[in-house]
């Protein structure tokens, strides 16, 4: 357990340096921030101002300094559109982007789990043939295509679910299954293929030989080896979507962290960009390092391997 966690330390603090040097260089190579802050109207006098008021006119070495100063902190600056501290108005979406990221992931696992389970210890079956046309259709429709025929038949033909906002609590449905499509046809195939696998070896055939009814055979023993890479990908799934969520937000006008990323880096806005890419690095490793106690957890083996 230790070395686990010294060894997640470690990579939080080289993934730290690494986005921060990386996000720093990138935006500076994205064009001039001073002129969407004054305007296209702005005077030069205006503009040197500007310079002034944010470090622009010192060299890019001093800035880069000044930026790693206030990462330790945790100073990411104010936004240069509201005003507002950088951070404060990151940290003020994550809940909205949590919230659908993880309304969306429980809809998916619920569904992929006992679906691609019985798919796979049932082939020829019409689950089975659900399965497969559910996992076809997750991973071949694009996401806004998805949004926008659930806005149409469930908000515009029959009026169901809102189609914009996070105000009401109905909101949240049509884009958690909009953004769970895809995470439940990748959950589903996965679920499928290591069921499959596991279903044809020797202590699946040895339980059912003992009378074990067919449902605590696929749900204690097949469910319980094929969580390990399932919760891998769950970890992989949470850390994107967090993030990731781009075009679902968009289609819906859901105020989470996506949509604000996409309005900062359009609008050239440094401290926000900055401090949402941190954020969302920062939470991928705290993921991940939740993940590898979570496998000690399901798995003996790995426990084993761990206190050798």
């Amino acid at each position: 357990m230790r070395k686990v966690l010294i060894a997640r330390g470690i990579q939080l603090i080289l993934v730290v340096l690494g986005l921060s040097t990386l996000v720093f260089f990138l935006l500076r190579l994205s064009g001039d921030p001073a002129l969407v802050v004054a305007g296209p109207d702005a005077t030069p006098e205006q503009i040197a101002a500007i310079y002034a008021k944010y470090g622009f006119d010192k060299s890019l070495i001093e800035q880069y300094l000044r930026f790693l100063l206030g990462l330790v902190t945790l100073d990411f600056g104010r936004s240069f559109l509201t005003g507002e501290d950088a951070l404060s108005l990151v940290v003020s979406r994550i809940p909205a982007s949590a919230s659908l990221a993880l309304v969306a992931i429980s809809f998916a696992v619920l569904v992929a789990i006992p679906l691609g389970i019985s798919a796979a210890t049932r082939p020829g079956t019409i689950r089975a043939r659900v399965a497969q046309g559910i996992a076809l259709f997750g991973q071949s429709i694009p996401s806004f295509v998805l949004g926008i025929v659930l806005i149409l038949l469930f908000a515009v033909r029959y009026p169901i679910f809102p189609s914009f906002g996070n105000e009401e609590p109905l909101s949240i449905v049509l884009p958690a299954i909009t953004l769970s499509s895809f995470i439940m046809a990748r959950q589903l195939r996965l679920v499928q293929a290591y069921a499959i696998e596991e279903d044809r070896q020797g202590y699946v055939r040895t339980a059912r030989s003992l009378g074990y009814s067919g449902l605590r055979v696929r749900y204690r023993h097949i469910l319980r080896n094929v969580l390990v890479p399932l919760v891998s990908l769950l970890a992989i799934e949470l850390g994107t979507v967090i993030g990731g969520a781009v075009v679902t937000e968009a289609v819906f006008a859901w105020p989470g962290l996506g949509r604000t990323m996409v309005g900062a880096v359009t609008a050239r806005d440094y401290p926000v960009v900055q401090a949402s890419v941190m954020l969302i690095g920062i939470f991928v490793v705290l993921v991940n390092l939740a993940v590898d106690l979570l496998y000690r957890r399901i798995d003996p083996r790995l426990r084993a391997e761990t206190s050798v």
